[in-house]
Formats: structure tokens, sequence, C-alpha cells
């Protein structure tokens, strides 16, 4: 776990460039508070924070191979690095620490962003090549550690979040319209764009190079669909499943200095990864869970019969309205860019609990998205059925489902047929992400007071697009995973655990799962109307059969209630004319009549309203961090790495 961010020197003094990482590292203090240091290889500045979990003094940063060559700032873990040690040094490498980040630094000198193709594990990372002037910036696969950059004629400029990059001055301030008309879609800001103008995240899966002053982006990693699927029978599948889960869980709680805890949910996935990470070690996991005092929202007593079940620590806050409130003030004003998923909430809130006790945690992440688990698939399959009606009929029933009555609470079953009903009559991969949207594209216009580009489904639609012969399912589920996934879901648990310094793992989102799941039929996962089939055969075996067979709530915070009680003083100060004047981004007129009509219950626009209060939040809240000074970390300072 840890934090970076770098910068060309073109210009800049020595004094002014230390001054500047210093500032930027600042921004960064949460995710790395064990210590720091900042140094110069060539014209490059780099900075690096660290709370390390494997050979901590081996593994300081920035680090420059034997040779001089390479430097290297790197956010994550390698989990195959034993592997390709050895045979680095089989090879003749000079290694002199047994950290993967040696290791990572090593290979890159060898062999350049080929080595992309043979490390496995969660990363971002900047390496700079003083042989060739070339810089490059890379993310894991799936985009579980992020990585945002800016250039312009006077160099690069990155760092592990926004925060640190707004830090330097040449960083862009100006919202980018275009971005935030995506943002009301999607509830995030879908990759490579940010909220902020000129400014860029590297993609899942790709790089970007930097050399005499132009970049380019070259995706490394798609999703491998192959065209024969794995029709073995299903009881060897499910063992196969098994296996390289376990493997997955295997990787992940050895070799850690601490033992590490489990974000337990109440439901299947993260049941199963405390399971196998208490047969894995022998010892049962310190696992967390909170939930509401509301119950249609509530799943503490599911989670507390897993961990009953499996003779853990269990650590469990249920949550009051106040409880919420306090940490939305307390946390969303340190969310690095705004996101309008309700679960950042409570994910933030057993983060800080979890924190007290371990340093990190593995959780369940990806089941849903990998094995077809989320109740849209079964929509999916329904929408599939529905393709037979006639289009003055499908017409029709769009309309009826539109004008449902609102309803407060859990995903009540005539929200969801009110959501499906927009859905309705779009491309497979956009109808998830549009059933879950605060704002519909055609709804934005009235709410922006600047025009910009809008481009929500750019990336869903050539993901597709580049796997021609997909079924509806499966082009529902490369749409979540290319956007949702990677832009809400591990966005949402990166800076929900970084905000309490812990390290999070998600064994599902192994590349070998990932591979494996991906080479399954669409029966094997969704059998009938019951997802993640594969997986709930696994969990037979290892937990409670309420457990493998449940139906999970959904982890989400109550905001329809909040916003009406306890959220109104919140809710009527951020979003009143004043404040939204100052910024001049939305109009106030729209907001207004939104709020009006929730309050008054007239309509349900708590996803609307919930989009639009995170992000005057962040707004009203982004002050840049003085520079110059060490803010009080422990921090290494090298005028230049060798």
């Amino acid at each position: 776990m840890c934090g970076f961010a770098g910068f060309s020197r073109a210009g800049l003094g020595v004094r002014e460039s230390q001054d500047l990482a210093l500032g930027m590292l600042a921004a960064l203090r949460h995710r790395g508070p064990d210590g720091a240091a900042i140094g110069r290889h060539g014209e490059l500045m780099l900075g690096h924070c660290a709370l390390p979990f494997t050979d901590p003094a081996g593994g300081r940063q920035p680090l420059v191979t034997a040779s001089g060559h390479v430097a290297l700032v790197f956010n994550g873990e390698i989990y195959n690095f034993a592997e390709l040690r050895r045979e680095l040094l089989a090879g003749g490498a000079v290694l002199r620490t047994g950290s993967d980040t040696e290791v990572l630094a090593e290979l890159l000198e060898r062999e350049g962003v080929e080595a992309l193709r043979r490390i496995r594990g969660m990363y971002a990372f900047a390496m700079h090549d003083r042989r060739t002037g070339r810089t490059v910036l890379a993310r894991d696969p799936l985009g579980k550690k992020p990585l945002y950059y800016f250039h312009d004629g006077a160099g690069l400029i990155f760092a592990s979040e926004l925060g640190a990059l707004r830090c330097h001055p040449r960083c862009p301030s100006e919202a980018d319209p275009g971005a935030v008309a995506d943002y009301l879609v999607l509830q995030a800001f879908p990759a490579p764009g940010t909220v902020l103008a000129g400014v860029r995240k590297v993609p899942p899966g790709a790089y970007l190079e930097w050399h005499a002053g132009t970049a380019r982006t070259v995706v490394h990693w798609r999703p491998e669909l192959p065209a024969e699927r794995d029709r073995r029978p299903v009881p060897v599948v499910q063992r196969d499943l098994e296996r390289v889960l376990r493997a997955a869980v295997a990787q992940r709680v050895h070799g850690t200095r601490s033992p590490l805890g489990v974000l337990l949910s109440g439901g299947l996935d993260s049941a199963v990864v405390a399971a196998l990470a208490k047969q894995e070690t022998g010892r049962a996991p310190a696992t967390f869970s909170v939930g509401f005092t509301d119950p249609a929202f509530d799943e503490t007593d599911a989670a507390a019969a897993v961990a009953r079940h499996l003779g853990t620590e269990h650590h469990h806050w249920r949550l009051s309205p106040d409880d919420l409130v306090e940490g939305l003030h307390a946390g969303y004003a340190r969310v690095d860019e705004p996101l309008a998923d309700s679960s950042l909430l409570p994910t933030m809130l057993v983060c800080r609990m979890a924190g007290r006790h371990v340093r990190g945690v593995l959780t369940g992440d990806g089941a849903d998205e990998m094995l077809l688990g989320y109740r849209y698939f079964q929509a999916e399959r329904l929408l599939g059925w529905l393709g037979a009606v006639p289009r003055p009929a499908l017409a029709r029933l769009t309309a009826v489902l539109q004008r449902l009555p609102v309803r407060h609470g859990n995903l009540p079953a005539t929200t969801v047929a009110r959501r499906l009903g927009h859905a309705l009559g779009c491309p497979p991969q956009r109808r998830f992400l549009l059933a879950g949207a605060p704002f519909q594209p055609a709804q934005v216009a009235g709410i922006l007071a600047v025009a910009g580009e809008a481009r929500p489904f750019a990336r869903v639609d050539a993901a597709v697009a580049a796997h021609p012969g997909l079924g509806s399912l499966e082009r529902s589920q490369l749409g979540i995973i290319t956007h949702f996934l990677g832009d809400v879901i591990l966005t949402k648990v990166d800076r929900a655990s970084m905000l309490a310094s812990i390290e999070a793992r998600s064994p599902f989102l192994d590349e070998a799962v990932v591979q494996f799941c991906a080479s399954l039929p669409v029966d094997r996962k969704l059998r009938r109307f019951t997802g993640k089939h594969l997986l709930r055969r696994v969990a037979a075996g290892m937990l409670p059969a309420a457990t493998a067979y449940g139906v999970k709530t959904g982890f989400r915070a109550p905001i329809g209630s909040l916003l009406i009680n306890e959220l109104r003083p919140m809710l009527l100060d951020t979003l009143s004319r004043p404040r939204l004047d100052r910024h001049g981004l939305f109009r106030p007129a729209a907001v207004q009549r939104l709020v009006s009509e929730h309050l008054a219950g007239h309509a349900d626009h708590a996803r609307k309203l919930w989009a639009l209060l995170c992000f005057q939040i962040w707004q009203d809240a982004t002050p840049r961090p003085a520079t110059g000074s060490r803010h009080g970390m422990h921090v290494t300072v090298t005028e230049g790495l060798s």
C-alpha cells in the first residue's frame, strides 16, 4: 500500500523541485504513513510514501536498479514476484533486496513494457529509463490501483491521486463539463477522463509512454473471451473454480508482515473468501462488517452468522443515520474525485473500523461481475425473452414501467422495473449502466449550465466492438467489467481503504480467476435466474446453506430517507443557489426543483441528488496543500538517485 508522484523538472531548480514533491506527497500521506522519500533521476523528480507489506526495509522507493539505468515508484503488489526473482537470479541479475519492487524494476530494465505480460498482481507504477529518456506509467489489467497524469509543453506530471496532482502549479483546476456530463450518467468518471479538463487517468490494462515531449497510450491487456467455452461436466469445472480461487487467496494471505482481515458483507462472496483464508492460514481471520438500523438495508445478522460458523474474531457496527452523516462530512471532502455510488459511504466506515485492528483486508469484490451475480443479469435474461415482443407492444411496456410509483427502500421491485424501462431498447452493454444511472443522457442538458462533449459509453461500446458475436448477457457483462468494475467498484475500494491507511486485496480479481470465469459458458454462471451458480456449489461444502444459496440484499446506503431526514440541512445548504452560483456548473433552478420534489415525496430523486451532493462537496473542498514543508512526515531526500 502506498502512493507516488513525479514530474519533469524542466525549468525548475533543486529546491523548487523538492518543495513541489514534498507538497504532492503530503496529499498522499494517508496512502503511506510509514515514511516517504523523494529523489531525482535524470530530469524526472520522483516521490513515494509507503505502508509496506513485504520486505519493508528492502522495498524502499524510489528504487533504482543495480545498474542505475532504471528508477521505479510503484503502488501495489506483484504476486508472482518470487518466481520472477528466481528467473532473474538465474539470468545473472544482481538483486540487493527481497522486494517485489526490485524484481519489477529489474524486469522492466531487461524487457521493457513486454514485462507487463509476465507480472501478476495489482499495480500502478512509473518507470524512468535514463538510457532512453523514456517514462512509462502503467496500470494493472482491471484498474485496482489508480494513476493520474497531465502533460503539456513543459513536461509530464503524474500521481496516485488527483489531489496530489493538483498540488503542482501546472495542473489544470477547471472542471471538464463533458466529463461531468458522463459522471451524471455513470456515477463516476470513465477512464481515461477525469473531472478536470486536460487531466487524464491511465486506463486499466494500459500504459502511457512519454518521450521527447510526446505521449502515447497502449493497451497491454484485454479480457480473453475464447470462442470455445469450457463444457466439461459441472463437478469438474466446480473443482477447477475452487482450485484457482484457493490459489488466489493463498497468494494474498501468505508473505505479509501481519495477518489480513476480511470485509464480511453478509453475502456469499466475502464469506467464501473468509472460509478459504481460514483454510489456507490455519486460523480464522478477523472479520469486519457494517450494517444499518434500517432493516431493509441491514445484513449484519447474516455476516455474524458466517463469522460464528467460521469462528472468526468478528467486529460489527450497525450504523445509525448520525454515523452516516458524520461519515459523509468527514470522508467525502477527502475523496479524490467525485463518486456517486452510495456504497462508498459504508465502505469508508467499515475500512475505518478495520484499520483499528489490521493493516490489510481481503474483499469479495469481483464475483458478481465475473460470475453473473447481479440481479441485472437476471433482468438481462428476461429482456432476451422480451426481444420476441413486437416493437409497438414493447414501447407501451416501456412507458408503463417508467411511470411506476415512487418507493423508497433497498431496490424495491417498482424501482427495478422503472429503471429497466429506461434501459429497454438500448444496446446490452449500456443497459446495466443506464438502469443505475442518476440521470438519463437526455436529462443531462437540463441540469448542466455549461455544455460539454459527453461520451459516456465510448469505452464500453469499443470493448464490445472488439468482441463480435457475443450474446446479450456477455455484452452486458463486458460493459460492466469495462466501466463499472474499474471506475466505480475498484475506485470505491481503493479510496475507502486508503483513507483508512489499509490495503485491500480482491481474490476474485486474480487474473487466473478472471480468465477461468471468462472461459465458462453463461449457463455455468447464471443457472436459469440464479447467478454465481458454480460458486454456490463451491460454497455449499464450506458454508451454511443460507449463505451458499441465499439472496443478498445489496450493499448500499439508505440515501433516499437520509436526504429527506438527517441530511436535509446539508442538502439544502450544499445545493443552495449561492453555493451553485459560486461554481456556475449546474442550473440552480433545475437543481432546486429536484430538491423540492424529493423532500415533498413527489418523486424519488435520491440518486440524482446524491450525485449532485457528492460533486458539490468535492468542489467546495479541494484547496491545494502548501508546498515546501514535510507536513509532519519523515521524508528521505536524495538529490540524485543511483
